[in-house]
C-alpha cells in the first residue's frame, strides 16, 4: 500500500463509514481491481499491478470489517496523525526560525555595510582635511620663507654685502625645500622671473622718465 493512503482511502469510504458501507465499499473496489477484468494483452508488470492493488483492497476490507481489527488500527491511525501534526508543527516552527535567522543575519549584514560605509566617507574627510591642512602649513612656509627672502634681498642692497654673501636660516630652509620640491623652485624660478621683468621694465620707465621731459 502507498505510504501516503490509508486502508479508508484504499476503499474510498470515511474513517466514519459504517460496516455496511465498508462492505458495499469492498464488493465495487473489488470488481474494479480484479485482474481478471485486464485485456488479454496485458503485460506482466500491468498483472502485478493489478493484483497489489486488489490485495491492498482485500486487506483493507479484512481489517475495517473487523472490529477489533478496526479499533486498534484506528487508534495507530489516529496516534500517526497527531504525531505528523506534531511533526509538522516542529518544522514549520523550525522553518520560522531560520525565516527569522536569516532576516537577523541580513539586517546585521546591512548595518556592518552601514557602519562600513560611514567609516570610509569619514576616512576620506580625514584625508582631504590633512591634505588641506597640509596645503596651508605649506603655502604659510612659502609665504614665510618668501618675506624672509625679501628682507635678505633688501638687507643685501643697504650694505655693502655681495649678493649670495648672506647666509641665514631661511637660505637653510630654502636649499631644504628646493631638495624636497623640485617643483616648488621651478615655481620661485618663474616667480623671480616674473618679478625680476618687472623691475627691469620700470627701471627703463625710470630711466626714459627724464628724455621723456
Amino acid at each position: 500500500m502507498a505510504a501516503t493512503r490509508n486502508l479508508y482511502d484504499i476503499l474510498g469510504v470515511p474513517q466514519n463509514a459504517t460496516a455496511d458501507d465498508v462492505r458495499k465499499a469492498y464488493k465495487a473496489r473489488a470488481l474494479e481491481t480484479h485482474p481478471d477484468k485486464l485485456p488479454p494483452d496485458a503485460d506482466e508488470a500491468e498483472v502485478e499491478a493489478a493484483e497489489a492493488q486488489f490485495r491492498d483492497v482485500r486487506t483493507a476490507f479484512e481489517i475495517l470489517s473487523d472490529p477489533a481489527k478496526r479499533k486498534a488500527y484506528d487508534n495507530g491511525l489516529n496516534y500517526l496523525r497527531r504525531h505528523r501534526f506534531r511533526t509538522d508543527e516542529i518544522q514549520a516552527r523550525l522553518a520560522r526560525e531560520r525565516a527569522e535567522w536569516q532576516r537577523q543575519a541580513e539586517l546585521r549584514h546591512q548595518e556592518r555595510m552601514r557602519v562600513l560605509r560611514e567609516e570610509m566617507l569619514a576616512s576620506q574627510k580625514r584625508y582631504q582635511d590633512t591634505l588641506a591642512q597640509a596645503e596651508l602649513r605649506y603655502q604659510e612656509r612659502m609665504k614665510a620663507l618668501e618675506e624672509q627672502l625679501r628682507l635678505n634681498r633688501e638687507a643685501e642692497r643697504a650694505t655693502d654685502v655681495k649678493p649670495g654673501e648672506a647666509y641665514t636660516l631661511a637660505d637653510e630652509l630654502l636649499s631644504e625645500l628646493r631638495r624636497r620640491c623640485p617643483e616648488w623652485e621651478v615655481r620661485r624660478q618663474k616667480v623671480l622671473m616674473e618679478a625680476n621683468g618687472r623691475e627691469q621694465k620700470q627701471a627703463a620707465r625710470l630711466a626714459n622718465a627724464p628724455a621723456a621731459q
